[in-house]
């Protein structure tokens, strides 16, 4: 329904619901409340407004992950969430905040309107939530990755973003030490190896003239990988803060270790 705005004179649109028992965060003018349809004469009427939406995250035992996205009113680790939203204890809530970043949370308690626990009126889903450092990592992308890197998926789903990518290239020059039986690291190694002719690891997937150029960019690949993203615990490196950095550093990571695999096939 529209509703005068008797602070605008514009018409406001309310959803086409029944508003009786609804609340209202703060004094309700008698007049207006009767304009929203509640029942006379009303005080201190509260109407619970949505402002934000969260992503509520459950992992079955099979580990699946299921995502659904609800409108939710977030203050700190309460969340409010419209009737008939599907949470339980031990799902993860998602929150982006206003610096766009990820906020990740447990939920720990649901208390529901008919619940005993509820407040009389109430017309939404009250959630205590804690600080969670288990972030969500969907399915869809955690098995894109090579296998090698797994164990810095981990770090990453525990929150040690930094951990993560340092582990991740550290894996990568490890495995290139091994496959030329080098002891060095950082840039040298990454030089010597692809920077030979031919390279010491051919990890190549064209022909002709088109070999070199490959060849080149991914020897460059290479150095900067160590050089940028291999030690983010140096003074004045920066650090990934969001999640969706990290996957995107991991999947450098990733990638560097398939050209491996082809270099490794190709060895006699």
């Amino acid at each position: 329904m529209n509703v005068a705005c008797r602070i605008c004179n514009d018409d406001v649109s309310y959803p086409d619901i029944p508003v009786r028992g609804r609340t209202w965060e703060g004094t309700v003018d008698p007049s207006l409340a009767r304009d929203l349809g509640f029942d006379e004469p009303v005080v201190g009427v509260k109407m619970i407004f949505f402002t934000t939406f969260v992503t509520i995250i459950r992992r079955s035992q099979e580990a699946a992950e299921e995502r659904r996205g609800s409108p939710a009113q977030v203050a700190g680790n309460s969340i409010r969430l419209p009737i008939g939203t599907d949470v339980q204890q031990g799902d993860y809530l998602e929150h982006r905040l206003p610096n766009d970043e990820l906020r990740m949370m447990t939920v720990i308690d649901v208390i529901h309107p008919y619940m005993p626990s509820a407040t009389n009126g109430d017309d939404h889903i009250e959630v205590t939530c804690v600080p969670s450092k288990r972030a969500a990592i969907p399915q869809v992308i955690a098995p894109a990755l090579h296998p090698t890197i797994s164990v810095a998926v981990a770090l990453a789903k525990e929150g040690r973003m930094s951990d993560a990518v340092f582990e991740a290239l550290r894996l990568v020059e490890e495995r290139v030490r091994s496959l030329t039986v080098r002891n060095d690291s950082g840039r040298a190694p990454m030089e010597e190896v692809f920077g030979t002719r031919p390279p010491q690891l051919d990890i190549t997937t064209t022909t002709g003239k088109a070999v070199h150029d490959e060849s080149e960019g991914f020897r460059l690949l290479f150095i900067g990988a160590m050089l940028t993203l291999g030690n983010p615990h140096y003074a004045g490196r920066a650090a990934p803060v969001s999640l969706d950095e990290t996957m995107e550093y991991l999947a450098v990571a990733s990638m560097l270790m398939r050209r491996l695999d082809r270099a490794e096939s190709r060895l006699v």
